[in-house]
């Protein structure tokens, strides 16, 4: 156990060296888009995505981007939070920081207030303001908690490779599908995944230093006397 709560083994200070990164990149991209200096660089990549649309590709990704709505993710959380075996484990934790960044990146886009793309462009409905993506971010930030989270209590390597293949591609669809529906610029994504790649790593070294140490029963195995143990003690 204490091996696997040993800070240096989850790598800490890499993850606050890649949030500071992610900050960092936000901010540049905010204030190039603050400035009104992205839109050559907007126009050219929106429209090569745009080349791509066809009934095939449409019936792919439409589907996809409305996996980072936050009704969708909510769903798949509130899954997670009902199942006894990854209730504690996977389900709160996840709930906890995908509400935090809905009421987060909800505050950014309010302050930055950038319309959408044009409506003639839109193959979807899609109201609010553009930068940065909340899907994006969403996408980002909740299901790449989900990854971390079943990585640290997963005892099947294979499984947690899979689940980890399947959602990081997903991860990077919901940010391509944004674009190609017509109701974000790249920059948005860009701008979205930046941010939620800060807020992920400063989540997972909270719950590596803060909560697991807390509570080590949640990297116990589900149905174990630590596991019941710790259930316990948290409900109480």
């Amino acid at each position: 156990m204490e091996q696997r709560l040993n800070s240096d083994n989850y790598h800490i200070r890499g993850r606050l060296i890649l949030a500071a990164l992610g900050a960092l990149c936000f901010s540049m991209i905010a204030l190039q888009v603050t400035a009104g200096n992205t839109a050559a660089f907007d126009h050219t990549v929106d429209y090569a995505v745009y080349g791509l649309r066809s009934g095939f590709t449409e019936a792919v990704l439409i589907p996809i981007t409305y996996m980072g709505n936050a009704a969708t993710i909510v769903t798949v959380i509130a899954v997670l939070v009902l199942i006894p075996r990854s209730r504690l484990r996977i389900g709160v934790p996840a709930a906890v920081t995908g509400t935090v960044v809905l009421i987060f990146y909800k505050c950014l886009k309010a302050g930055f207030a950038r319309e959408r793309p044009d409506e003639a462009l839109r193959l979807i409905t899609q109201g609010g303001f553009s930068f940065p993506s909340g899907h994006s971010m969403n996408g980002i930030v909740c299901y790449g908690m989900i990854i971390f989270l079943v990585r640290r209590s997963c005892r099947s390597r294979r499984a947690a490779d899979i689940t980890t293949a399947l959602l990081t591609l997903l991860i990077l669809l919901i940010g391509f599908s944004r674009i190609f529906v017509g109701v974000h610029y790249v920059t948005d994504v860009l701008g979205g995944w930046s941010m939620g790649l800060c807020c992920l790593m400063l989540a997972t070294v909270v719950m590596d230093r803060l909560v697991y140490p807390r509570y080590p029963g949640l990297l116990a195995e589900p149905g174990t006397k630590e596991m019941q143990t710790q259930e316990t003690q948290m409900r109480g």
